[in-house]
């Protein structure tokens, strides 16, 4: 087995880079959408989102996992207001202030 092989340590490197590229680029997007106040496209997009999975992902990320993807949080945070929150947790509906109060825990984590 090649568990330790420079292939499989570059692919993983390479597949690392990858995942932070989405990552940020989706975070941005959201962010985006929230920000110029398209909810309706960002509504349809959450309503295909199972949030149980959603909650078991976000559980994956804290602060530090997030500066590892290279994302600034001090930047989220000048980004997004308590306003931005409170219209996701409405456009989330019934687990809203759950997954809000996530992403609070991570940018203040």
């Amino acid at each position: 087995m090649l568990v330790n092989s420079p292939l499989n340590r570059k692919l993983a490197e390479l597949l690392g880079k990858m995942d932070e590229k989405v990552v940020k680029a989706k975070l941005n997007k959201a962010m985006e959408m929230l920000k110029k106040g398209n909810t309706e496209d960002l509504a349809r997009k959450i309503r295909n989102v199972d949030m149980n999975e959603l909650m078991e992902k976000m559980n994956e990320y804290d602060r530090a996992k997030i500066e590892e993807l290279n994302i600034d949080i001090n930047e989220v945070k000048r980004q997004i207001t308590e306003a931005d929150l409170a219209r996701l947790s409405a456009l989330i509906g019934e687990r809203g202030p759950e997954v809000v109060q996530k992403i609070k825990s991570i940018l203040n984590g």
